[in-house]
């Protein structure tokens, strides 16, 4: 039984690698060359949908491209907000405002002193 899910991707990040090498003019064998690899292991991966982030970050730069930002684009995630910092951003806020209160506070406290010491 096969247990593993065949899932589509909503982009082709190989059609992106492909799209990237034909604007920098970077053939099969330029790629493999710069990956270090032999040309037929060039062909497999951007005929594998199932691409390695190992090996994507790879091909990124050595063609000097970031396909990583081009499937956040096709995603429509501008910036995705992480529940932990906006917990952490609301109580470093909370704890700048304590803060200011607090001095507040002991310079009023300070001005009290100082009036009940003149007498």
């Amino acid at each position: 039984m096969n247990t593993k899910k065949n899932m589509s991707m909503p982009i082709d990040t190989n059609a992106l690698i492909l799209k990237a090498m034909n604007e920098k003019r970077i053939v099969y064998t330029d790629l493999s060359r710069l990956l270090q690899v032999h040309l037929s292991s060039a062909h497999y991966m951007l005929k594998n949908p199932g691409m390695q982030i190992r090996r994507l970050w790879s091909i990124c730069e050595v063609l000097q491209v970031n396909i990583f930002r081009q499937i956040a684009n096709e995603i429509g995630i501008d910036d995705p907000i992480d529940p932990a910092i906006l917990s952490r951003d609301q109580e470093i806020e909370n704890l700048k405002k304590e803060v200011q209160d607090l001095k507040k506070e002991r310079d009023l406290l300070k001005e009290v002193i100082g009036l009940q010491g003149k007498k």
